[in-house]
């Protein structure tokens, strides 16, 4: 393989890598908008790799020592399937606490709701100007 076309593999996974500690990182301090921007630019970089894999494809078919280089390349990928395991997970958590906030805010909700129509909906209450 050529050197160049090994190099770029292993650069964009190494940039994979760090993007996805950063949105991990951004998940775990509940950063939506970084955790969005880190996952289009792991979308842009997928088709960088996609193309990249191609031209590795290409000259495999031409020749070359390439069992070498896709023992190098497994546990590479293998640790970033793991750590976007991890980011799914964490992701997953965080939606199911926020469902479970949101639940409990609607019940709020309804038990102020049924406050407001047990004390009847008299004219200037105040709770009228907070809802």
């Amino acid at each position: 393989m050529a050197a160049s076309a090994r190099h770029r593999l292993l650069d964009l996974y190494a940039e994979w890598r760090r993007l996805t500690e950063l949105e991990g990182a951004a998940i775990a301090r509940d950063e939506w908008p970084t955790v969005a921007r880190q996952q289009a630019l792991k979308r842009e970089l997928q088709a960088r790799i996609v193309e990249a894999t191609e031209v590795w494809n290409r000259e495999a078919e031409a020749g070359g020592d390439f069992a070498r280089f896709e023992q190098e390349l497994r546990p590479m990928v293998a640790d970033l399937i793991q750590l976007e395991s991890r980011n799914h997970t964490w992701l997953c958590e965080r939606r199911e606490q926020a469902r479970v906030a949101l639940a409990s805010l609607d019940r709020s909700a309804a038990q102020l709701r049924g406050i407001q129509r047990a004390y009847g909906p008299g004219e200037g209450t105040c709770w009228q100007s907070y809802s």
